[in-house]
């Protein structure tokens, strides 16, 4: 088991808020029960596979710092993989949902992308920082 230091927690932290934001966009949007173009459809997909992988990233961390502290290094690549697949999924959504849509929903997704950015620097600091140092 790893201490769980203040950055860890903020990692934690900052990858569920990644999570939630990606959630209240769907939430708060009605295209989600009303698909009429494949640029809808494609927003909702690469949203709901962003969720996954922040979701699988937020698991995989707690299992670092519960279970498997002596699977460091393999842990936090799989865990920078998922948590960078997840924001270049957010980002693709942005993208698709800002093309079909005006500010307010799509700022959501916005901001659930660049709290993923926040995740992957944390994480890459992870990386290349000695476990016990942070």
């Amino acid at each position: 088991m790893i201490a769980i230091s203040p950055m860890r927690m903020m990692f934690l932290v900052t990858l569920a808020i990644a999570v939630i934001l990606g959630v209240v966009v769907l939430s708060i949007d009605s295209t989600i029960h009303n698909i009429r173009t494949d640029k809808d459809a494609a927003y909702i997909a690469f949203n709901i596979i962003g969720i996954i992988f922040l979701i699988t990233s937020l698991v995989l961390m707690l299992f670092l710092l519960l279970l498997c502290g002596d699977r460091y290094k393999p842990m936090m690549l799989s865990i920078i993989v998922c948590t960078a697949l997840g924001m270049v999924c957010y980002s693709i959504s942005v993208g698709v949902l800002s093309s079909i849509q005006t500010l307010p929903v799509s700022a959501w997704m916005l901001s659930a992308l660049w709290t993923c950015v926040i995740a992957v620097i944390i994480a890459l600091v992870f990386l290349f920082s000695d476990p016990e140092s942070i």
